[in-house]
């Protein structure tokens, strides 16, 4: 099942889940189809001599923290070592470089409708505190957020992108059908405030954070 989520999060996600369901003596014994996800990703983990001899899975509570759980590896021998789930998904520098070009490419799609929303912003004031000074705009829902759950339904995600005028990442004319749907994404789902820029650096970055209620500029009301 793990191989079939799209992006590192969702996959993180996936063994986070499996590892909080909790106390497991045997994954191969109770929870078979855990075992097998667990087997086949920890392949993955950067040092391959974790998976030598591995015949069983059991999960345990952390050794640090007694309120967190931890999966350990059961060897031929009897015996047993921990392995970070984590470390099984951490991005290549190729893949890190192609998740820094899409993000900027995701951002220079959307620039008109930050502008639009710029030019027609009435009041110039920070939504939180009022003040005037270092006015920025600001998602609401943090552009992270609805960023990953854009990408969850895609397939073909780009991963060769071009450059603008200022050399930064933009989707090349042969994924203008997949810039269009996240515009299209962005312009119904985002919602844009100004803010200054202490409160845009203090503000918790998950989650819906909003104080007053705050109208979608691209969405016209019932």
């Amino acid at each position: 099942m793990w191989k079939e989520l799209k992006t590192l999060t969702a996959k993180k996600e996936h063994f986070k889940t499996i590892l909080n369901k909790g106390l497991c003596s045997s994954l191969k014994n109770e929870r078979l189809e855990h075992f097998i996800d667990c087997m086949e990703a920890f392949k993955l983990h950067p040092d391959n001599t974790k998976m030598e001899e591995v015949v069983d899975i059991c999960i345990v509570s952390n050794k640090r923290n007694m309120t967190y759980y931890e999966f350990n590896l059961i060897k031929e021998d009897g015996s047993i070592i921990d392995i970070s789930y984590r470390e099984c998904f951490k991005k290549t520098s190729k893949e890190q470089d192609i998740a820094f070009n899409l993000n900027s490419a995701l951002r220079v799609a959307i620039e008109p409708q930050i502008e639009y929303f710029k030019k027609n912003v009435k009041n110039w004031k920070c939504d939180l505190c009022s003040s005037n000074v270092d006015i920025q705009i600001d998602h609401i829902t943090i552009f992270k957020d609805l960023k990953e759950e854009f990408l969850k339904n895609e397939i073909n995600i780009p991963n060769i992108f071009g450059n603008d005028c200022y050399n930064r990442a933009k989707f090349k004319e042969d994924d203008k059908d997949f810039e269009n749907r996240w515009c299209e994404y962005h312009k119904k789902n985002a919602k844009l405030r100004v803010l200054c820029k202490d409160c845009n650096l203090t503000r918790k970055k998950n989650g819906y954070i909003q104080q007053k209620k705050i109208k979608n500029p691209f969405i016209e009301d019932d």
